[in-house]
């Protein structure tokens, strides 16, 4: 069984899971009590290595990769409770420099999570050197937890 057969069904349900929860809490928590305006929307920036698992087909589609956990990853209110190792699919610029990457190449890249919208968008991507070792493992859970 190649990659793409391992990674597609439970990578793509991962990712539905993943933005259906972002999208419900971003709904949840627009509004505080009785329709009032909730917490002031932030936007957070993270670095994550990971491997490609899809690339866009065209123009809108998202990215899909496999990263490595996301200890620090904080929720729409700014508590930290971290990411599992995932496929996900991220929201990726026109300007984005995608060309020469391939499936299955591994990589660093910088995302942005804008609560406001929900969006998870990447910011930069560069292939890492094909030997290094990525970890796929859970979060750390968070302090206080």
């Amino acid at each position: 069984m190649g990659y793409k057969e391992r990674v597609r069904a439970p990578a793509l349900s991962r990712t539905v899971a993943v933005a259906t929860a972002v999208a419900a809490l971003a709904a949840g928590c627009s509004k505080g009590p009785a329709g009032a305006p909730g917490p002031a929307a932030a936007v957070h920036r993270y670095v994550v290595r990971g491997e490609i698992a899809r690339l866009p087909a065209r123009a809108g589609d998202e990215v899909m990769v496999r990263h490595e956990a996301i200890p620090d990853f904080r929720d729409r209110e700014g508590a930290v409770v971290g990411m599992d190792a995932m496929v996900m699919g991220f929201q990726v610029t026109p300007e984005l420099p995608l060309a020469g990457l391939r499936v299955g190449d591994k990589v660093r890249l910088a995302f942005a999570v804008d609560w406001s919208r929900p969006s998870l968008t990447v910011e930069r991507i560069e292939r890492l050197p094909p030997g290094t070792e990525l970890r796929f493992e859970k979060a750390p859970a968070p302090p206080g937890r």
